[in-house]
């Protein structure tokens, strides 16, 4: 697994007037992510083997194994926005110019010769030549209720089978957050997990894991960013990057992200979740939203 420190960036550090605030990273496979999951010490609070409602019901290892071998089980909650929208052909955001009998330029070559396809037009056409990383953190508010963020991380999950079926799609899943106590001078200091999912194919049952149950974010990344970060053993207190809220991370996030992801500069990035969030407050909205941003023009499939 990639793991490093680098001072955060410049508009971090004006922002937080903190020159010393620093960006630690850890980004690896699932393979990779496992084991720093399996590495977080046992006596860590977060390493719990009780499966209670605010990490979905599963136990710490209960949901690690889940990682490693799938859950198809929750798989079905993705299908659920899928079929809503199956009905739609997305196609990619790019345009070629194909021979028409009707079009906005003429081609003489072809007026010339009498063929019949003697104007150019522009379409929108399916190319692999747009690809789109997708990097959700699933970090949350910790008064939000479970079933509403596997509703977020299904339509999240949708979103990406989606937008596969248009155009390549790399997934990135995790959290950044910062891990200690709010009197901490490293307060100021952020910690970045993602994991780099398999797309080409889908890993469906290990994404639809990551991104629907609770466990995976309250349990292995929150556990993974005390360990990654050397936080004392009963250190219990997450928070958003840096200070105040989510702001620095939303305003920021791609260029933090791409000193890590090399796609993220250019990525859709989902931020983590909170009260007034429209991935909790109408998942099946934002979905359709932003299918419609970022998966083409949706046209209705021939019957």
């Amino acid at each position: 697994m990639q793991k490093f420190t680098l001072p955060a960036i410049d508009a971090i550090q004006a922002r937080d007037g903190c020159k010393t605030a620093q960006d630690t990273y850890a980004i690896g496979d699932m393979t990779q992510t496992a084991a720093l999951f399996g590495s977080v010490n046992k006596a860590r609070p977060a390493r719990s083997d009780k499966g209670d409602a605010w990490r979905g019901g599963l136990s710490f290892d209960a949901s690690l194994q889940c990682v490693r071998d799938g859950n198809p089980a929750i798989v079905a909650r993705s299908d659920e926005f899928l079929t809503r929208f199956e009905a739609l052909h997305l196609v990619s955001r790019r345009w070629r110019t194909v021979a028409a009998v009707a079009g906005g330029v003429p081609c003489v070559p072809a007026a010339l010769a009498g063929h019949p396809l003697a104007m150019r037009q522009r379409q929108r056409v399916s190319s692999d030549q747009a690809p789109l990383a997708v990097i959700v953190d699933i970090a949350s508010s910790a008064g939000i209720e479970s079933a509403d963020l596997e509703k977020r991380g299904a339509a999240i999950l949708a979103l990406v089978r989606l937008l596969s079926a248009a155009r390549p799609v790399s997934l990135y899943v995790g959290v950044s957050v910062t891990a200690g106590h709010l009197r901490d001078q490293r307060r100021h200091d952020a910690c970045h997990i993602f994991t780099r999912m398999d797309t080409a194919p889908l890993d469906l049952a290990r994404a639809a894991h990551m991104l629907c149950h609770t466990s995976t974010a309250r349990s292995l990344y929150y556990g993974a960013a005390y360990e990654v970060t050397g936080a004392p053993v009963d250190t219990q207190n997450l928070h958003w990057p840096y200070r105040g809220g989510q702001d620095a991370i939303r305003a920021h996030a791609h260029a933090i992200l791409a000193r890590a992801i090399p796609d993220a500069a250019a990525s859709l990035y989902i931020g983590a979740a909170h009260m007034d969030d429209a991935t909790i407050k109408n998942p099946a909205l934002w979905l359709e939203t932003m299918l419609k941003e970022h998966g083409g023009a949706p046209v209705q499939e021939a019957a």
